[in-house]
């Protein structure tokens, strides 16, 4: 009895070493298919951001012209104006830091989760064959994916959808956090040196405080708070209606148009990297 129990043990331990094998062998169809929507998401990302860092940079560039605008030279030095514009353009950098960090999941969420999103199956009607392990899908195969569902092909067929998709949450996010959806001019400033509660991201948390901080280490700077204050709010408003006016191509029920700044072998690239997952 004591070897049949053994025999039992030693059995079930082995039926359960079996499963747990079988599992990991069908764990990488699964790891795959998050590994594709991980990595061209980050692809898409990546094209997105450079496209995006132009606004930052045009932000940057005005706050040098523009920041002590009506503000009287015997209130500043030069030394203390290029610093002042030093410690806001480090500002305008940690915000674009900020927006590059939030893309990826934005990308994503268009992509995957938005409807209609890119998941479920790909076998009704049948369009094209999996490919052997180890070979890619072809570009035939992304021209016969002609209806949205999970599988690199479809997404790869997609492609203009997809980036007018993406460019307008895009547009719609970037236009938020630098001007703000109830419009930016005439903010106030809290005591904490932030902007109040409805004023853009960019402003509120990085540009307003860091010129806060600007005006309580020069304090003949201090009279002059509000009109730089402002001075900012007009940059920012100048950069938010250059990006509402470079997406009007964008508006809803429109076809998608293409977008002039896209370089054309990004698509390439893309859909190399799609047509390489199984």
């Amino acid at each position: 009895m004591k070897v049949l129990s053994r025999t039992r043990i030693w059995n079930t331990i082995a039926t359960a070493l079996l499963l747990a094998l079988i599992s990991t062998t069908i764990q990488p169809t699964e790891a795959c298919e998050r590994q594709c929507q991980l990595n061209v998401s980050h692809a898409f990302a990546d094209k997105y951001r450079l496209l995006s860092s132009q606004y930052f940079s045009t932000l940057s560039t005005k706050i040098d012209q523009s920041l002590f605008h009506g503000v009287p030279t015997t209130a500043y030095s030069s030394t203390e104006a290029t610093n002042a514009i030093l410690h806001l353009q480090e500002a305008v950098i940690k915000a674009q830091r900020s927006w590059d960090v939030s893309l990826f999941r934005m990308v994503f969420d268009t992509i995957f989760e938005d409807e209609p999103k890119f998941k479920g199956d790909c076998n009704e009607p049948h369009r094209v064959n999996q490919p052997s392990l180890g070979v890619n899908w072809t570009m035939a195969d992304c021209h016969a994916m002609d209806y949205i569902c999970g599988n690199p092909p479809s997404i790869c067929h997609f492609m203009p959808m997809i980036k007018t998709r993406i460019e307008r949450k895009l547009t719609d996010q970037l236009e938020t956090k630098i001007g703000g959806s109830s419009g930016i001019v005439g903010g106030g400033v809290s005591e904490d040196g932030g902007g109040s509660a409805d004023e853009a991201d960019v402003y509120a948390n990085f540009l307003g405080p860091a010129l806060s901080k600007v005006v309580m280490t020069h304090p003949k700077l201090e009279v002059y708070q509000a009109a730089m204050h402002g001075n900012l709010n007009e940059i920012l408003e100048i950069v938010r209606d250059q990006i509402v006016a470079e997406a009007a191509f964008l508006a809803p029920g429109a076809e998608p148009i293409k977008n002039e700044r896209w370089r054309p072998e990004w698509d390439l690239e893309i859909k190399l990297l799609l047509l390489s997952f199984p």
